[in-house]
């Protein structure tokens, strides 16, 4: 923690808060819009250097880790060059990174690129999260949280959207060109309108936990790596995943153990002991991963089994940014007449409703369909996000705002690794469940079945093939149609699972504790 001016808590910034918030908010927007705006490019990347689709999985991989890898040193590195100063040289490094993706001649370039790029990006959500915070008088905080809370909710569904139409009109470098102006305008806005707090000394270059540091890159990386590849592996029953699993395991268990050790630790973990900011981060880490595995699953169902191409399905995502800007205002009225617990609990459960909306989808679904349960997302998921943020920091001393930003941040990370991940998984397993169920009634035995089969049989002799050849036409024609329905099943088992988590965890909010 930095050392100096601990109890001026009347700081306020000189600058317009409205310039501020534009600053901080674009840094922020251009480093969310980078977790996914590639995605929708990925193919198009891969056949440009000649590598498979599992190789190119390695420029969103390894931007994720280098991210997630600095995140912790954020309150050291201010306190190293003064916060300020290193936000715009990381507002430069991400911007310079952006360039040297673009140009890429090479799949060794690009993914140095994307790793400069996530240490670059990594940081910036916890310094603006921490600088609005600061700069926003107590009674206003939900007001800046709302604000931060857009950036972060609107910029991934943007993302896809954004990305497909660049690689599909232009090419796929455009993806990273586009983030140069942001920063380019970011870096000049913090230069001239954020201001370091007199309680955060610049204390120059002094001991760091070089233990824990290293803990924490075997840890991300090993996790992150593992979340990614472990669906197509198989998971646990992969000898590579197992190894990846027990590496991860072991580094986290010695981070923490370190941590809570150490005099000087890279990341205070005793944060925890406050009770909002523990049960708050928990709410808001599993509403996080849910929104990551919405986003992700919508795309695929859209793409597998209604026939959107990848900017389409990217489009139909879009209505979730209505409902985050609906979100925002509706916290800002809730805020005057709910307590905080009532209305993260209204928030949950408008998304488990949403949730359960897009588990009744079925084949014949209109536009309409997809958008209502979206914009439930948006407007549930912003709440939950603007109110509980506020909880979180409510009782934070100003001093201490960037560690305790930096831990939330990685563990948010965590959460959204799995949720991203937990797509994939359900979706198969629950694909081999409903496969198995309905398999068994395509039998001989089952006169409906037999009577199709019979009909598409004498469909295929009528258009000229022998009856042998029709009915095998016939059986591929019936397991088409079951595979769509077993894809169809598994795509909304999976958000009735999500429906179901998110009413899990109504019964944390009820154990926070009021804030003045």
């Amino acid at each position: 923690m930095a050392e100096g001016i601990t109890e001026n808590t009347e700081w306020r910034p000189k600058a317009n808060l409205a310039l501020i918030t534009i600053a901080v908010m674009l840094a922020t927007f251009v480093d969310v819009l980078n977790t996914s705006i590639a995605n929708v490019a990925l193919k198009t990347i891969a056949g440009s250097f000649s590598i498979s689709d599992d190789e190119s999985l390695w420029i969103v991989t390894m931007f994720l880790i280098a991210c997630s890898v600095l995140l912790p040193a954020t309150d050291w590195c201010c306190r190293v060059f003064g916060r300020k100063q290193f936000f715009m040289g990381c507002l430069a490094t991400f911007g310079i990174a952006a360039i040297i993706c673009g140009c890429a001649p090479n799949f060794e370039v690009m993914i140095f690129g994307r790793i400069l790029q996530g240490l670059g990006g990594g940081c910036l959500i916890p310094l603006s999260q921490a600088i609005l915070l600061e700069s926003y008088p107590k009674s206003e905080q939900s007001k800046a949280m709302a604000i931060f809370s857009l950036g972060v909710t609107i910029a991934p569904i943007i993302g896809p959207i954004l990305g497909g139409y660049l690689t599909t009109e232009y090419c796929w470098n455009y993806v990273f060109f586009i983030s140069v102006p942001l920063c380019i305008a970011a870096f000049i806005m913090v230069g001239l309108y954020v201001e370091n707090p007199p309680y955060l000394k610049i204390v120059g270059w002094h001991k760091m936990d070089y233990v824990g540091f290293t803990f924490l890159i075997m840890w991300i990386s090993t996790f992150q790596i593992m979340v990614d590849n472990g669906q197509k592996n198989g998971w646990f029953d992969s000898a590579y995943i197992c190894k990846l699993g027990l590496c991860s395991l072991i580094a986290f268990i010695g981070f923490v153990y370190w941590e809570l050790h150490t005099k000087e630790p890279l990341l205070n973990l005793r944060v925890l002991k406050n009770w909002n900011y523990t049960f708050g981060t928990t709410i808001l880490t599993i509403t996080f991963a849910i929104c990551y595995g919405t986003i992700a699953i919508l795309p695929q169902f859209l793409q597998a089994l209604m026939g959107y191409t990848a900017f389409l399905s990217g489009l139909a995502a879009g209505p979730m940014g209505i409902g985050s800007l609906s979100g925002a205002a509706l916290s800002a009225i809730l805020s005057k007449v709910l307590d905080a617990r009532h209305q993260i609990i209204m928030g949950l459960l408008i998304v488990a409703v949403g949730c359960y909306m897009f588990s009744s989808l079925n084949l014949n679904i209109s536009y309409a369909n997809i958008v209502i349960p979206n914009i439930l997302l948006g407007v549930g998921m912003t709440v939950v996000i603007v109110t509980a943020t506020t909880v979180i920091f409510s009782t934070i001393p100003k001093e201490s705002m960037t560690n305790a930003s930096s831990l939330q941040n990685l563990i948010k990370n965590v959460g959204c690794a799995i949720g991203t991940s937990s797509v994939g998984v359900l979706v198969s397993r629950y694909g081999q469940i409903h496969q198995s169920y309905l398999i068994d009634h395509l039998t001989v035995l089952n006169n409906n079945f037999a009577e199709r089969i019979n009909v598409l049989t004498a469909q295929f002799m009528q258009m000229g093939q022998d009856s042998i050849t029709a009915a095998q036409y016939a059986y591929g024609v019936i397991y088409k149609q079951l595979m769509q329905q077993v894809n169809l099943c598994a795509f909304m088992s999976s958000y009735k699972v999500y429906a179901l988590t998110i009413i899990m965890i109504i019964p944390l909010s009820l154990i926070l504790r009021k804030t003045d």
